[in-house]
């Protein structure tokens, strides 16, 4: 792997969008330093949300390419004040739906609100849709409705509407390599955010000692190749008329251009039989199969010879999977490995508040993030330095 080369080009400047990338509580930093490294030098966080300035429908089609742990890319048609309904729709009518929509466009209205006096989301659906019918209506007649899906959020928060256009479809946790679902499962974006506030590189052993259906070891390859998340799957601004036919391939040859080669020692575990079986189905349609190994093993059995590594888990709790006995016991197991492999660093993902205390040590380092709408804390133990 060359050093010193940027691994994406910085993007054109054309002043034309205001984009928004949602994201899961706690990591927001994660998301703008993702955007940074891909050249969104500007990228600032509100209220759980990165916005990007200035963009193109070139940057639409990167930022659904290449970000690993944004939820999705909107883009930001409008903001104004409402308090009332008539408000409402004159703003949203305001909008020149004409330039976006065809005759046929599928019209999905969604809603978000926070502290505004419009808080029916039934009626501030029905108005919304009201309001882009009457707008296009003069310029090519009413919506037939069996094209394209455009789906619209009307986001509301201290009486203030912002209309984005969702440009991504499916949530961009949906890499396309996971058909089936396992027992508690680990967001793909939840996990590469993970790796990335950790210490691990490449260079490094990896493991998930709980790996179920392989996302935390899978997202670690992907990253370690430089392969783009969004390489395998559609988006819904592919079949718009109003983007330019070339934004996405140009994505696309961004991300074969990029991606690279190496050795990789990436080792995930799991009791479970059929997690495992699962496992190894979605490191091969991620195309990572020769570069991870999936165990079957109980995480307490786990030996190595590798000096130092990085082991990042998100151990079974008992709000998903087992009882509190369970994650008592396995929390101290844990603390136990940790001791005979001081040189480590362990991460555990984990909504457990007395996960410290069983694990027989402060956390160097502790963040709570939200896994599947549950509070967790994210604890960093931290390993013996390598010496040079």
């Amino acid at each position: 792997m060359s050093g010193g080369k940027r691994s994406h080009p910085l993007p054109e400047k054309k002043n034309n969008m205001n984009l928004l990338i949602p994201t899961a509580t706690g990591i927001e930093a994660v998301v703008e330093r993702q955007l940074y490294m891909l050249g969104y030098r500007d990228a600032k966080a509100h209220f759980g949300r990165i916005y990007v300035t200035d963009c193109t429908w070139k940057d639409v089609a990167r930022l659904n390419m290449f970000l690993r742990s944004g939820e999705r890319v909107l883009v930001q048609l409008a903001t104004f004040a409402a308090k009332t309904f008539d408000e409402l729709f004159e703003g949203v009518r305001a909008v020149p739906w004409h330039e976006l929509l065809t005759h046929d466009a599928r019209v999905t209205v969604i809603t978000k609100t926070v502290n505004s006096v419009l808080f029916a989301h039934n009626a501030i659906q029905s108005i919304g849709k009201k309001a882009v019918v009457a707008e296009v209506t003069p310029h090519f007649g009413s919506l037939t409705e069996d094209g394209a899906e455009y789906v619209v959020e009307l986001a509301l928060r201290d009486d203030v509407v912002s209309v984005n256009l969702d440009t991504t479809g499916a949530g961009l946790h949906k890499r396309g390599y996971r058909p089936l679902t396992y027992t508690a499962p680990l967001k793909e974006t939840t996990a590469a955010a993970l790796i990335d506030l950790s210490v691990w590189n490449p260079d490094k052993m990896f493991t998930d000692l709980f790996c179920g259906s392989g996302t935390m070891c899978i997202e670690a390859a992907l990253k370690a190749l430089k392969i783009a998340p969004g390489r395998n799957r559609d988006f819904a601004f592919m079949d718009w008329d109003c983007v330019p036919d070339d934004v996405y391939d140009l994505a696309e040859q961004e991300a074969d251009d990029v991606r690279v080669m190496r050795k990789l020692n990436i080792v995930g575990g799991d009791i479970n039989p059929k997690a495992i079986e699962l496992a190894n189905a979605c490191a091969k349609n991620a195309g990572v199969a020769d570069c991870v190994k999936f165990n079957l093993r109980n995480a307490t059995d786990f030996v190595t010879k590798q000096s130092y590594g990085v082991n990042i888990s998100n151990p079974p709790y008992g709000e998903r999977i087992g009882d509190l006995k369970e994650v008592q016991a396995t929390t101290k197991a844990m603390g136990r490995l940790y001791k005979t492999l001081d040189n480590w660093n362990f991460y555990f993902l984990s909504p457990y508040e007395m996960f410290e205390r069983d694990f027989g040590r402060r956390a160097d380092k502790k963040r709570y993030i939200f896994n599947a709408g549950i509070k967790c804390s994210y604890y960093a133990f931290n390993g013996k330095k390598p010496t040079k």
